[in-house]
């Protein structure tokens, strides 16, 4: 009973939070880089998320095998980790438009 409901709602939590990076990260990237740098930007975002996604695994391996046996431990690390990621994206994403807003010939979408 009770544990169900707090896996869903962290399964809920974790589903919403991961749709924030794509969404966030390429208009972020446009607006931090430029439009010219958009290709090499990518590459660099691909080549980190490839990177944690590699050892992602190995790093839930040994959180299981050595910290907590427990497998509701690793959603509570993901929902905090995915939370701090779109907190720090989306304080980037109005710093950059902030600071573009007060130079002149720049206009806020």
């Amino acid at each position: 009973g009770h544990h169900y409901w707090s896996l869903l709602m962290l399964t809920a939590v974790f589903g919403f939070l991961i749709t924030s990076g794509p969404t966030v990260s390429y208009p972020l990237i446009v607006d931090l880089m430029g439009i010219k740098k958009l290709n090499p930007a990518l590459g660099i975002l691909i080549f980190v998320r490839g990177m944690a996604a590699l050892f992602g695994l190995s790093a839930a391996g040994f959180i299981l095998r050595n910290i907590s046996p427990h497998t509701t431990f690793h959603f509570y690390i993901a929902s905090f980790l995915f939370g701090v990621s779109t907190f720090l994206q989306t304080l980037i994403l109005c710093h950059s438009r902030m600071v573009r807003s007060r130079s002149p010939g720049y206009t806020v979408l």
